[in-house]
This record gives structure tokens, C-alpha cells and sequence, in this order.
């Protein structure tokens, strides 16, 4: 009877965990709650690809970006609870490990990037890591080992963006063309995500709504008249705002990077 209490509770106290850390998503106020909110929770974690690489940013539309500062290579696949059919893209997580001897405990924050479908919905969390992201859960010298594993239980939380001196970037999608603008929106602080974007051209305030297509990639269908430089009015979920003016120049070239001068 004893262990079957126990068993209850600490089934209990994990549900409780998960609930209490996703209803705080919804009641934010500010980035603070992300590191002060429900604490840490259960989760399985995996790892793909090549044992010390990066991983993909394929479902986000960010591809090999992840090898590069300030994502470098610290990144991971999230299931359906997690991606969110595409709105969980450039949140961040705290995640750690404690099966000994292989972790070392001590937390790594990655950024959800793509989408581990499938058998990662078995279960209720799954993060699927980049081979280096996994491995810097691990002991110094046991990460080969860790690997090996396969597969570990984790506890992972919600937590702010935070990558340094990094401002917000549009990478111009390859299709754009004079009539229709598309961009991924990268390395995005705080909340890590957006409810909205708005675009407006050159020389004006008269900001138009962009649609999010998939993953990262928001789109708005334009016309001649609509010229660069380009201006964004970005909003968090948590309402906060930024203007990225004149991000993107006129003579924009599809398939390139351009860094703005703001972030959350």
C-alpha cells in the first residue's frame, strides 16, 4: 500500500509540474516568468544526426543557420506539445539530465528549431537534440557515452531568449519576388516567438499585416509601388513590440541575411 501511494504521488506531483509550468505560457506578463514559472519537468530526450552536429532547422525554415553563432548548434526538434505546428519555433529551453555517470546536471538552454514527429508524441514532451546539444548534458568525458545512450530522461522549462549581442535578422526567402516579400525571422529574445509582423515600405509608417506561413517564414503579397528599404512592426505573444526600421534595403537580394537594429 506504501509503494502504491508513492507511486500516486509522484505521478501526481509530475502531472502537476506540466500543468502548472504550460498554464503559466498563457498568463505571462513578462519574459521574468519563464525562469520563475512552474519549474522544471519531466520529458524524454533524444538525439539525431551527427554525434558532435548541429542538427536542422528544416521545420522553422532556418536550415544550416543552426551550425552558426548564436545558435551554434544548440538547438532541438520538438514534438506536437512542443512546436506547436510551427509556433514553438525560437523558443528556448533550459533542459538537463541526472542518470549518472553519464550527466552532469547542470542545465544547457537550446532553441526549439525544427519538428520530431512520429513516435516523438509517444509521449507527452520529447525533445530530439542536435549530437552537440546532447552531449553537452554530459559529464566531462562521458558525452560519447551519453550518445550511446540513445535516448535519457530529462527535465526541461521554459526560459527567455537570450543570445547577446545578436539583434533580430530577416533572411529573405529564395522565391520572393516584386509581388510577393517572404522572410524567416531569426534570433528572436525574449518570448522567442511572434504573434504578429507587420511590413511597411520605404519612407512611410503605413504598416501592412504579414501572414506566418510555416515555421518562421512570414509572407505578405505586394506590388510595384511597394518599395524598400523595407520597415517591421514586430509583436511578441506577450505584446511587446519592436520596429525594425529599414531592415531590408531596397536592392535586397534573395537568400541573404540582414540584421536589424533591435531585439526584444
Amino acid at each position: 500500500m506504501a509503494f502504491n501511494l508513492k507511486t500516486f504521488l509522484s505521478i501526481f506531483i509530475s502531472v502537476c509540474l506540466v500543468s502548472s509550468h504550460f498554464a503559466n505560457r498563457c498568463l505571462c506578463s513578462s519574459p521574468t516568468y519563464f525562469v520563475n514559472g512552474g519549474g522544471f519537468a519531466p520529458a524524454l530526450g533524444t538525439w539525431y544526426g551527427d554525434p558532435n552536429g548541429a542538427g536542422s532547422g528544416g521545420a522553422c525554415g532556418w536550415a544550416d543557420d543552426v551550425r552558426l553563432p548564436p545558435f551554434s548548434s544548440m538547438i532541438a526538434a520538438g514534438n506536437a506539445n512542443i512546436f506547436l505546428q510551427g509556433k514553438g519555433c525560437g523558443e528556448c529551453y533550459q533542459i538537463k539530465c541526472s542518470r549518472e555517470p553519464y550527466c552532469s546536471g547542470n542545465p544547457i538552454t537550446v532553441t526549439i528549431t525544427d519538428e520530431c514527429p512520429g513516435a516523438c508524441n509517444d509521449v507527452p514532451f520529447h525533445f530530439d537534440l542536435s549530437g552537440a546539444a546532447f552531449g553537452a548534458m554530459a559529464n566531462p568525458g562521458q558525452a560519447d557515452n551519453l550518445r550511446n545512450l540513445g535516448q535519457v530522461d530529462i527535465q526541461f522549462q521554459r526560459v527567455a531568449c537570450n543570445y547577446g549581442r545578436t539583434n533580430i535578422a530577416f533572411k529573405i526567402d529564395p522565391g520572393t519576388n516584386p509581388n510577393w516579400f517572404a522572410t524567416r525571422i531569426e534570433f528572436v529574445e525574449g518570448d522567442g516567438g511572434l504573434r504578429s509582423v507587420e511590413i511597411a515600405p520605404a519612407g512611410t509608417q503605413e504598416f501592412v499585416p504579414m501572414n506566418n506561413i510555416w515555421g518562421a517564414v512570414w509572407v505578405a503579397n505586394i506590388d510595384l509601388s511597394f518599395r524598400g528599404p523595407y520597415s517591421f512592426r514586430l509583436t511578441s505573444p506577450i505584446n511587446a513590440v519592436a520596429l525594425a526600421i529599414n531592415a531590408v534595403p531596397m536592392d535586397y537580394v534573395p537568400g541573404q541575411t540582414y540584421f536589424s537594429n533591435v531585439n526584444f
